[in-house]
């Protein structure tokens, strides 16, 4: 459940043919495939992957270990998924073997910490820093600086933006600051974690890594088929949709045609700047729907601003809000570790397994930051603004309408719960803050 439930559960995607650099082989994954063999269980969509490789060498500066592994995850007949390979680093090698669940009961729970760590890492980095928290703090100033504070835009985005830049700016005064709190508790440290989102930048598209049903499609697991028990994705689809039907009904209202939209030149200047290139002075945000840096559509204007408010709300939430429950054990998600991992697959003892985890002092310093993190006392929740922008009585009858649907998926996400062996509330909308508040 940790990869569909997880507060990281968007790197997960279906393995639809083995990567050459992982050296598992037939005979090798057969004990954990039940009755498929490695081909059939490709073939009937029961293998799934997930590749770190944007770790490799990411933290030269620091003097922990960070690895960049690759793991494969099996879905049962009971469609529980679990990991059936792990190789910690990119390129095969004596010193980089598979570890499976039938080696040493530790040296399988080491391999599990070291992969989780690294997934820990890319998390803080990218899913959370670097593609919440950074990249909409851009599509803030890009709206304050094109829209009028009287433009109907303005008045629909500004609410989810609320507490935004002034969180950000805290987290590099006391998180992201030199020896600060990432530097102590990431494998990565500062340094590390910013280069992990210039990484990713290339490759980090608004309209599908920003687009959930998109980035569903994309890694091929939006499908209940492929993956039945799928908590973020069920839930999160709901909000999601409700979004794209809010912001749709409000872009109609305000442009009852394409070319009442093509003519608004403040709209326009503000799409022109989100692709725009760095260097240039844009945001350099790829996946930005639009013709020549304009927008020729109303589809365009609301998928953009659908995947931002999204984004700003339950898209932080998903990321944010199960931190505590995630890393507060130490064994279940390291946000560091001490030592070196396993280059062989000899036994392992519980000793080598407490060794791995690190110090106390740091440990209690994570849970302290982690636990404010994870509260859900900043900012009021999703469709119940802190400051109102919008008082067109029109408008305010599709403000109330969007409220109206958010409660019915709350009593939805309810229902689930009382069915579900585990619950998960972080899709509900009354725990979804407007903005990235904390």
């Amino acid at each position: 459940m940790q990869r569909f439930a997880g507060t990281n559960n968007g790197m997960i995607r279906l393995c639809e043919e083995i990567p050459k650099k992982l050296a598992v082989t037939p005979a090798m994954l057969k004990p954990f495939l039940e009755k498929d063999t490695l081909q059939s269980a490709l073939s009937y969509n029961r293998l799934f992957i997930i590749d770190h490789s944007i770790l490799d060498d990411c933290n030269k500066e620091s003097e922990s270990v960070v690895c960049s592994p690759i793991a494969l995850f099996y879905r049962r007949n009971d469609d529980t998924i679990v990991p059936i390979a792990i190789q910690l680093f990119q390129d095969p090698a004596d010193d980089n073997p598979v570890f499976l669940p039938s080696d040493n009961k530790y040296t399988w729970i080491l391999a599990k910490m070291w992969f989780n760590n690294a997934d820990a890492n890319v998390h803080q980095s990218i899913s959370h820093l670097g593609y919440t928290h950074i990249v909409m703090e851009g599509f803030e100033v890009s709206v304050h600086r094109h829209l009028a504070q009287s433009h109907p835009m303005y008045k629909l985005m500004l609410p989810h933006f609320v507490h935004l830049a002034t969180i950000n700016e805290l987290a590099l005064a006391i998180l992201l600051n030199e020896g600060g709190f990432v530097d102590t508790v990431m494998s990565t440290g500062t340094k590390g974690a910013y280069e992990l989102i210039k990484r990713y930048q290339p490759k980090w598209r608004l309209n599908v890594d920003g687009t959930l049903p998109a980035s569903l499609k994309e890694r091929k697991v939006e499908k209940p088929e492929v993956v039945p028990d799928y908590p973020f994705r069920e839930d999160a689809l709901l909000t999601y949709n409700a979004i794209l039907q809010y912001v749709t009904d409000y872009v109609l209202l305000y442009y009852p045609s394409d070319n009442v939209l093509s003519q608004d030149y403040e709209v326009q200047n503000w799409r022109a700047e989100l692709d725009r290139p760095i260097e240039k002075g844009g945001l350099g945000v790829l996946g930005i729907e639009g013709v020549n840096g304009k927008f020729t559509s109303r589809d365009q204007l609301i998928q953009v601003v659908t995947s931002i408010i999204y984004t700003c709300s339950a898209g932080h939430a998903g990321v944010n809000f199960k931190q505590y429950d995630e890393y507060a054990f130490p064994m279940n998600y390291p946000s560091k570790m001490r030592g070196k991992p396993p280059s062989d697959k000899r036994s392992h003892s519980e000793r080598d397994v407490l060794q791995a985890i690190q110090d106390r002092s740091d440990h209690y310093q994570l849970l302290t930051i982690i636990k404010i993190l994870s509260e859900h006392s900043f900012g009021k929740a999703l469709g119940n603004f802190e400051v109102k922008y919008i008082f067109e009585q029109k408008a305010l009858d599709i403000v109330n309408k969007f409220r109206a649907e958010l409660k019915k998926i709350h009593a939805t996400i309810q229902e689930r719960n009382s069915k579900r062996a585990i619950r998960y509330d972080y899709m509900d909308p009354i725990l979804i803050p407007n903005s990235i508040s904390i």
